[in-house]
């Protein structure tokens, strides 16, 4: 079995182990999928872009994270939208549109490529849910042909002060655009992003890049 169809089983398991009322996984069960040498690379390097997860315009970039916050006060910061700006040097505006009564809708402003883009992502956020998903607002004109993903965070039973995080992203910019640079970009920027937003948390949010 490959990585990439591992960690995609992985998702939908603990999707849907939470549906069903499941205990929520420990960070040591969703690494103890993963081969030694992924989870060594991790504890040395804390940041982990993975494969691509998926086919084609449904590929995800993966990235595993490890922060040295409890699970609950990274999710407390990730849910402070106005504060994206902070760690994300590449949005130039954010603002709650609407509060849903399972998560919120945020418009964006960011510069890629020399381009501002404009977008709205509705983003879902159960408290109960391991998962944070965003996708774009389909009643929007989106500047944007697709912007998803998720977080799922995990705490660690024998060290409750530090969290696991699972990131997926999947990004097009649209026409003019080759596939193959805007996948380049993606992992790029995939990565700075879990670097930046790992420093951010573990500072408390004191943190600048």
């Amino acid at each position: 079995m490959s990585h990439r169809t591992r960690v995609a089983q992985g998702v939908a398991l603990v999707v849907l182990a939470t549906a069903m009322g499941g205990a929520r996984p420990s960070a040591e069960s969703v690494l103890s999928g993963e081969p030694p040498e992924l989870v060594s690379r991790l504890q040395d390097e804390r940041v982990l872009v993975l494969e691509d997860v998926g086919e084609s315009e449904q590929s995800f970039i993966v990235a595993y994270v490890l922060f040295e916050r409890s699970r609950e006060h990274v999710v407390g910061l990730l849910r402070q939208a106005s504060r994206q700006s902070e760690y994300r040097p590449e949005l130039n505006k954010v603002r709650t549109i609407r509060t849903l009564p399972d998560g919120r809708i945020d418009e964006q402003e960011l510069k890629i490529l020399f381009r501002k883009l404009t977008y709205r992502l509705r983003y879902q956020d159960d408290p109960t849910s391991e998962r944070i998903t965003w996708e774009l607002d389909p009643d929007f004109d989106n500047d944007l042909a697709r912007m998803d993903g998720f977080w799922e965070l995990y705490g660690f039973a024998d060290s409750p002060q530090r969290t696991l995080g699972r990131f997926g992203s999947n990004v097009e910019v649209g026409a003019g655009v080759p596939k193959f640079v805007q996948k380049g970009m993606s992992r790029k920027t995939v990565l700075r992003y879990v670097r930046n937003f790992r420093e951010w948390i573990d500072s408390d949010g004191e943190w600048r890049p």
